[in-house]
């Protein structure tokens, strides 16, 4: 059985990547890991502070914000669940690309099924992308679910 990684961001593309991952599953078969990054909260230093009000890193979060972001995630895999498709959650900290990498990586995943949002290339100039981030860095086949209008 294959294994397919599916990086979800809670954001309304979620339900095409999830039934594009289900749909993909069924054919092969394959196990599926829905996953959730959520990624730290950047902290702001005005240019010329003095290093008395210069913060080290913010605290770590508890375990509770991974907690409530898997029973998110669980409630998406019931649906598939009860299809028959073998479901696994995952709620991670992290920054996006790398804890996807690195899961996949961990899973000896088939495949990685994400969707992009089409954004155009100024906006990827600017902010980057987790989707380009995946593909240069993937030690495994990606699948990009466009999710545009």
């Amino acid at each position: 059985m294959q294994t397919l990684l599916v990086p979800l961001d809670a954001s309304a593309s979620t339900a095409k990547v999830l039934n594009f991952a289900e749909g993909l599953a069924r054919q092969l078969p394959a196990r599926v890991v829905l996953l959730h990054v959520i990624e730290p909260v950047a902290t702001y230093v005005p240019v010329g502070a003095a290093m008395d009000v210069i913060a080290t890193s913010p605290p770590p979060m508890d375990a509770g914000e991974t907690d409530g972001a898997k029973q998110r995630i669980e409630l998406l895999a019931a649906p598939l669940r009860a299809g028959g498709i073998d479901v696994a959650c995952e709620a991670v900290l992290g920054l996006a690309v790398d804890e996807i990498i690195e899961q996949a990586k961990t899973l000896a995943a088939d495949f990685i099924v994400v969707g992009s949002h089409g954004h155009g290339a100024l906006y990827h100039l600017f902010s980057g992308s987790v989707v380009t981030g995946v593909l240069k860095h993937s030690p495994c086949p990606v699948i990009v679910v466009p999710v545009g209008k």
